[in-house]
Order: structure tokens, then C-alpha cells, then sequence
């Protein structure tokens, strides 16, 4: 009896020391890939700039056909929910800016560890690096696209005022969420070549319960939709600043809740599977 479980100790001793070294070896990644932000600034830039190197006009095409897409939309969508155009463009126009850049970060995440498998089997470089060259690629993208919000504002004359501050931490908030999604999208998508097409739907369907193209108050009051959907609360930190209004607390908490619960599980989760990776990619 003394025996079995000593042996039981021993064992318990050993899964924890394995589970130690993974955790430790997945936090220096991190910390790692932080440290070493030049690097990943510098490959998101010049992936930004390898993309439309022979463009005329560059990635300012993606805020064109943006433009064009708002302004068409604008206006049948507006006639369609009986709203007028000085209310509504800028409602569909703020409200579609950044989810561009989340549904562009959470589709285009699914290649972040395979299309650098060439720099994962020759370079030995953190790999939670390649998600936050991810992410600058996407930032770089949306700030090119504010430009359009600048001009609706321009023609509207809307002047959000000192309350358009409150969308700086509304966007770091909303940015470690999608930091999160895309990299739990990126390690699933690179074990399962098929999930593809079940990120790119589900994206799909994101827009369409989400108010962006709709505003809220033409459901009824406290409707599951809104009050069961996080792209709501993600939104709203963002949106409301820039169309003048304050957000609700709750979206702010939300939000936070989120950030935190999805930062751990992705941690554990990459902690799991980091050392598999370089076999996926291939």
C-alpha cells in the first residue's frame, strides 16, 4: 500500500514537472516574441507593402472599394429601415470600419502558422510572433480605412468631440480580443486544414446578427441577440466614442471579461500544442 503510493506521488510529481516546463516554455515564447517587437513590426510592414509593391495607389484600394461599398449600402439600407442618411451612413460607416478589421483578423488568422512555415522549420524565432505580425498587418489596414470615417464625418460636419478619447482604450480592449480569436484560429486552423470554411461562415453569420448594418433599437427592448452576442459589446467601445455617445459600462465589462478569460485559454491551449506546430505546418 505504502508502495502504490509513493509510485502514485512520483507520478504526480513527474505530470507536474512536464506541465511546468510546458507553461514555462510557452510564457518565454511570449515574452520572447514581445521583446523582439522590431522584428514583427518591421515583417508587418513589409507584408503590407510586398502586397501592392506593383499598385498604383496601394492599399488605399481596400478604402476605396470600402467607400463605395458604404455609400451604396448607405443609402438602400437607409431607405430600407426608414432612416435618414446623416444618421445612418455614419452609424454603418463606424460600425463597419472595425468590423472589417475584426472579420479580416479572424479570416485571414487561419494561414498565420501556415503561411510561415518556411520561418518556423528554418528560423528559430518565438512563435507567437507571427500573430502579432498578424495583427500590426491589420492594424496598418484599418488605419488606412479611417480615412473614410474622416470624410463621412467631414460631409456629415459630425464632431464626436473629447468623448471620441474613450474609443483609444475601447480599441486596446477590442484589439486583445482579437488577439485571442486569431490566435486560437490560427492553431486550430493549422491541426485542421477544414476549418476554413467554418471560420469563414460563421463570420458570415457574425455580420448579420451583429448591428452594423441594422442599429439596435429597431428590435425589441433587451433581445437575445444583442444581449448573448460579445460583437456587440466589442463594438459598441469602439463605435460609440466616434459617433459622439458614451458606451455602456456593460460593453466595457464584457469586453474585459472576455480579453482575460480568452488571453488564459489561448495561453493553455498554445502552451498544449506549441511544440507540435513546426509538424503541422507542413
Amino acid at each position: 500500500m505504502i508502495d502504490e503510493l509513493k509510485q502514485q506521488m512520483m507520478r504526480t510529481d513527474v505530470s507536474q514537472n512536464r506541465l511546468t516546463k510546458v507553461l514555462s516554455a510557452a510564457t518565454l515564447d511570449v515574452k520572447n516574441a514581445l521583446i523582439q517587437y522590431r522584428v514583427w513590426l518591421h515583417l508587418g510592414w513589409m507584408e503590407v507593402k510586398q502586397r501592392y509593391r506593383r499598385s498604383v495607389i496601394g492599399p488605399w484600394w481596400i478604402s476605396l472599394s470600402m467607400l463605395i461599398f458604404i455609400v451604396m449600402m448607405g443609402i438602400v439600407f437607409s431607405k430600407l429601415f426608414h432612416q435618414s442618411l446623416e444618421e445612418y451612413i455614419p452609424f454603418f460607416t463606424a460600425g463597419f470600419l472595425f468590423w472589417t478589421f475584426i472579420s479580416s483578423s479572424i479570416t485571414e488568422a487561419a494561414d498565420i502558422f501556415k503561411s510561415n512555415g518556411g520561418f518556423i522549420k528554418q528560423i528559430n524565432l518565438p512563435l507567437s510572433l507571427y500573430v502579432f505580425k498578424h495583427l500590426v498587418r491589420q492594424v496598418i489596414y484599418l488605419m488606412h480605412n479611417a480615412v473614410i470615417y474622416l470624410l463621412v464625418c467631414a460631409f456629415f460636419k459630425i464632431n464626436p468631440g473629447k468623448v471620441a478619447l474613450i474609443a483609444i482604450p475601447g480599441f486596446f480592449l477590442l484589439l486583445l480580443n482579437v488577439y485571442w480569436i486569431s490566435f486560437l484560429v490560427g492553431l486550430a486552423s493549422a491541426r485542421y486544414r477544414d476549418m476554413v470554411p467554418i471560420i469563414t461562415s460563421c463570420v458570415q453569420v457574425g455580420f448579420f446578427i451583429t448591428p452594423i448594418s441594422w442599429m439596435p433599437r429597431l428590435l425589441d427592448q433587451n433581445p437575445a441577440i444583442l444581449i448573448y452576442n460579445p460583437l456587440t459589446y466589442f463594438l459598441d467601445i469602439v463605435r460609440s466614442p466616434l459617433l459622439g455617445s458614451v458606451p455602456e459600462l456593460s460593453s466595457f465589462i464584457v469586453s474585459g471579461i472576455f480579453a482575460i478569460g480568452g488571453i488564459v485559454i489561448s495561453f493553455v491551449i498554445f502552451s498544449m500544442v506549441r511544440a507540435r506546430i513546426a509538424y503541422w505546418v507542413d
